[in-house]
C-alpha cells in the first residue's frame, strides 16, 4: 500500500501567531509606533518592565533618555522605520527597582510597510561592561559616516582612523557621500575630481575606488564583492543596506519634525527638530571647505538645520518660554552670521528679557560686520524694535 504524503499547507493558509504563542516566548517583544506610541506588548516584556503597565511612550519605559544613552542622536524606534532593517543589538541600563532586572539587551527593526518597530528584549546586567554585541549576525557589514564637522568613518569594531580621509580614497567616499542617493558614472566622477584628465581621469578612478574598497574593507577576500560601495554599469554607489550616514538621520528627523509642526503636533516637533540639530556637528564634510562638488548639498543640509531652528524658535515663542526661544535664535544667529532677520529676532527676545546691555554689544558687532562686507548700515536700529511684540509674536 503506497504511503500517504501529507499535504504541505499553503503559506497563505497559515494562521498568524496568537496572543498565547507570543506570551509564550522567552524574550519580550514590543511594537512602536512613529510617534514613539506602545501600540502593543508580550508577557515577557511586561514581565521584564513593569513600568510598561503605566508607560504609553517607548522612552519612558525604557528610561533610554540619558546623556551618552541609546537616544541621545535620535530615537530607537525612529531610526529603525528610517532604516527598514534590524539595528544592531545594544543595552540599556534600568533604573534599580523591587524585584527588577538592572538591564536590558534591545534591538529594534521596522515592520513591514507600517511606520512602526518591533523590539526585541532579552535581560541583562548592569555590570555587563559590553556596551554591544558583535551585531554582524543582525545586519550584516556596517559603516557608519559621519560627515557633518569633521568626516569619520565607523565599523562595529571601531573607527578607521589614517590619513587616508585626507588623500584620494577619502575624497572619492565624500564625493560618493554628497551623491548617495543615486549611481554615478565613473566620467561623472573623473570629471569632478580630475577635470580635464580624459582617459587618465577613468583610470584614476578605477584605481582609487579599488583602494578605498581596500580601507574600508581590508579583510575582503581577493575577488570578493564590496560590502559598501558597488557598481552599476560602469558606475558607483554606496550600498544604502550596509552603510548609514548622519546626513540621512538629519534629514529624516528634519522632515518629520517640519511635518509634526505643520499639523500643530508640537511636542514631537521639538523632540524630532532637537534630534536632527544634535547631529549638525558643523557644515557637511567641513574639512573638504573648498571643493565645488560638496557646495549644493552642504548649503541644502545647512539651510535644513536653520528651518529646524525657526521652526523651534516659534514654538517656543508660542509657549511664552523666552529663554529656549532665545537659546535657538542665538544658533540661528551663529549659522546665518549676516541674517538680517535672525539677528532682528534675536535682539527683540533679548530686550524683552531685558538684557539691554547684551543686545547693544551684539548689535554693534552686527554693525561692523555688515559695513565690514558690503559697506552698508543693516536694515534695522537697535531702537526701533519693539521686544514685546516681536518676543510674543
Amino acid at each position: 500500500m503506497p504511503k500517504r504524503v501529507k499535504p504541505k499547507s499553503s503559506p497563505d493558509a497559515r494562521a498568524p501567531l496568537g496572543e498565547d504563542v507570543l506570551d509564550a516566548l522567552p524574550y519580550g517583544l514590543m511594537v512602536v509606533d512613529a510617534d514613539h506610541t506602545i501600540t502593543s506588548t508580550n508577557a515577557a516584556a511586561r514581565r521584564f518592565l513593569p513600568q510598561l503597565e503605566r508607560s504609553e511612550r517607548c522612552h519612558e519605559a525604557l528610561s533610554c533618555r540619558t546623556p551618552g544613552g541609546p537616544c541621545e542622536h535620535g530615537c530607537l524606534a525612529a531610526r529603525a522605520i528610517a532604516r527598514q532593517g534590524p539595528l544592531p543589538e545594544i543595552r540599556i541600563d534600568i533604573p534599580p527597582g523591587p524585584g527588577q532586572i538592572t538591564a536590558i539587551w534591545v534591538t529594534a527593526a521596522a515592520v513591514g510597510r507600517r511606520p512602526a518597530a518591533v523590539f526585541h528584549l532579552r535581560p541583562g546586567d548592569a555590570r555587563d561592561r559590553r556596551r554591544r554585541t558583535d551585531p554582524h549576525w543582525l545586519s550584516g557589514p556596517e559603516l557608519r559616516i559621519t560627515a557633518f564637522g569633521r568626516t569619520r568613518v565607523d565599523t562595529p569594531e571601531g573607527p578607521l582612523r589614517g590619513q587616508w580621509l585626507q588623500q584620494r580614497p577619502g575624497q572619492l567616499l565624500k564625493y560618493l557621500v554628497c551623491e548617495r542617493n543615486r549611481v554615478v558614472p565613473a566620467d561623472v566622477i573623473a570629471d569632478n575630481l580630475w577635470p580635464g584628465t580624459g582617459r587618465q581621469g577613468l583610470g584614476n578612478v578605477r584605481y582609487f575606488m579599488h583602494a578605498l574598497r581596500e580601507r574600508l574593507e581590508p579583510h575582503r577576500p581577493r575577488g570578493a564583492r564590496s560590502s559598501f560601495i558597488v557598481t552599476v554599469q560602469g558606475g558607483y554607489a554606496l550600498d544604502r543596506r550596509h552603510v548609514r550616514i548622519d546626513a540621512d538621520d538629519f534629514d529624516e528627523a528634519i522632515s518629520q519634525g517640519l511635518e509634526a509642526a505643520s499639523r500643530g503636533d508640537d511636542d514631537f516637533a521639538v523632540e524630532r527638530l532637537k534630534d536632527a540639530l544634535a547631529l549638525y556637528r558643523g557644515d557637511l564634510l567641513a574639512d573638504e571647505p573648498y571643493v565645488d562638488w560638496a557646495l549644493s548639498e552642504r548649503d541644502r543640509l545647512h539651510n535644513l538645520a536653520g528651518r529646524a531652528l525657526r521652526a523651534l524658535t516659534k514654538v517656543m515663542l508660542g509657549r511664552h518660554d523666552l529663554d529656549a526661544a532665545a537659546e535657538y535664535v542665538e544658533q540661528m544667529a551663529e549659522l546665518e552670521p549676516l541674517d538680517a532677520e535672525a539677528h532682528r529676532d534675536l535682539l527683540a527676545i533679548w530686550l524683552a528679557q531685558g538684557r539691554r546691555a547684551e543686545a547693544a554689544r551684539r548689535y554693534a558687532i552686527y554693525r561692523a560686520r555688515m559695513l565690514r562686507e558690503f559697506g552698508e548700515e543693516p536694515e534695522f536700529e537697535l531702537q526701533d524694535l519693539r521686544p514685546a511684540a516681536r518676543a510674543d509674536r
